[in-house]
């Protein structure tokens, strides 16, 4: 999925779309060189930190531009994040839970990117700069 999404917006999304995947991308790399495999109990602090940086980075992103597929990437990422603070109060009952949101939360990040790309970005369908692929109300 994260090919996929990579070859998308590098053919079809701005600049703005390329820093979003380039900072997914880099935390999809990063997250299994941090990941602690010793026990599935244990706190997975170094991923919780890259998963904190793309929030931040994301949500930088949300507050600058007038996008809205940064706030529904933003706002997945930050499940992911909080799903990290849960499981350090009660590892062993979430554990399961744990990992499943927290590996399916990317790939909703990665939809929302797409979309954006598909509706916010007129060089995907060849219009005219500031015309909007779908009629999106946007205040």
């Amino acid at each position: 999925m994260l090919a996929v999404t990579l070859i998308i917006v590098v053919r079809r999304g701005q600049p703005l779309e390329k820093a979003g995947i380039a900072m997914i991308a880099l935390a999809f790399l990063l997250t299994p060189l941090v990941e602690r495999r010793d026990s599935w109990y244990a706190p997975q602090l170094g991923i919780m930190a890259v998963d904190v940086a793309l929030l931040a980075g994301l949500t930088v992103i949300a507050f600058r531009y007038d996008r809205s597929w940064p706030i529904c990437a933003a706002g997945f990422q930050s499940i992911a994040v909080m799903t990290h603070l849960v499981f350090l109060i009660n590892p062993p009952l979430l554990y399961r839970a744990f990992y499943y949101v927290n590996f399916s939360i990317g790939y909703f990040v990665l939809g929302a990117l797409i979309g954006g790309v598909l509706i916010e970005c007129p060089s995907a369908f060849h219009l005219r700069r500031g015309q909007r692929a779908l009629s999106v109300p946007w205040p």
